[in-house]
């Protein structure tokens, strides 16, 4: 997936500030016992450890693809076409969409986190420890269900329905928290849930409607626009907690939600009027690829 270095990068920079602000919880070093510090320096040693292997992994994927390279001549089936920022101009009108519901979907994702424990303390009266459980629970469903929804969108193919199915999902359960004193695992499991589906649904689509020279530029882009939305967003989110509340929170982020469904269905509209090959079955695809082999 073309989100996940960065996804896992974020989720270890998040345990270890938490971990290191429960060794500092007044900020005083002198009340750090020599287990305390141990502790803290093994934490820096293990994520010291896990960059070196994806460093590592990162080479040997390197080797492995010039090797493939070689033997399989994929030179020869090049077009010659090369990368350029220019490209930007002439993407689709699709492309466009995807973009706008990655930033749309995501703003209302993270930064929920970033202020989640707090929320589900105020408003649930969890405790500390309770409230970082809940609130980590997205991850924690993530690391085993996406590769299973990537199964799952590899044998159906209809990528839409599942980017939609994602988006409808995580506006239930942002509503369930912003109206309902229901017990908040149920929506951050059906939060992560969503959030597996639509990473393994909605960041493959770029493939389908960007030529294979552009990709590169494609997904930079995307992630690009997606770091900005999420930095201006945050701003945004403090404010209107610091002045507003949780609740006026909660509706701005049902608001992007809502942004990132209309722009879904939008794109099923443009997909469907240009006959387009982003919600087709695997099956279809499948036969499109083998009729264009012979």
């Amino acid at each position: 997936m073309g989100h996940a270095p960065e996804e896992e990068s974020r989720v270890s920079l998040r345990r270890i500030f938490c971990c290191y602000s429960k060794l500092l919880p007044l900020g005083n070093l002198q009340s750090l016992s020599f287990k305390n510090l141990s502790l803290s320096l093994s934490f820096f040693i293990v994520g010291g450890i896990t960059c070196i292997l994806s460093l590592i992994c990162a080479l040997v994927l390197a080797y492995l693809d010039q090797r493939a390279e070689r033997i399989l001549h994929k030179a020869q089936g090049k077009t010659g076409e090369v990368i350029k920022v220019t490209d930007v101009k002439d993407f689709s009108l699709p492309l466009w969409l995807i973009f706008i519901i990655c930033v749309c979907y995501y703003v209302a994702v993270f930064p929920f986190i970033g202020l989640g424990k707090v929320f589900f303390t105020e408003k649930f009266g969890f405790s500390s420890q309770a409230a970082s459980a809940i609130n980590s629970i997205v991850y924690v469903i993530s690391a085993p269900m996406s590769p299973i929804f990537g199964i799952l969108v590899d044998k159906t193919g209809k990528n839409i329905i599942w980017v939609l199915c994602a988006v409808v999902t995580t506006l239930a359960a942002h509503i369930m928290l912003a109206f309902t004193l229901w017990n908040p695992w149920i929506a951050m499991c059906l939060l992560g849930l969503s959030y597996s589906l639509l990473a393994c649904a909605l960041w493959p689509m770029v493939a389908f409607v960007v030529p294979e020279h552009q990709l590169g530029t494609a997904y930079g882009f995307m992630q690009s626009i997606q770091n900005l939305g999420l930095a201006i967003i945050s701003i945004i989110a403090g404010m209107i907690l610091d002045t507003r509340g949780y609740l006026f929170l909660e509706v701005f982020f049902i608001a992007c939600v809502s942004l990132s469904l209309l722009s879904v269905v939008l794109l099923y509209v443009v997909n469907r009027a240009r006959r387009g090959n982003l919600n087709y079955s695997a099956r279809q695809r499948e036969e499109i690829k083998l009729s264009h082999a012979e």
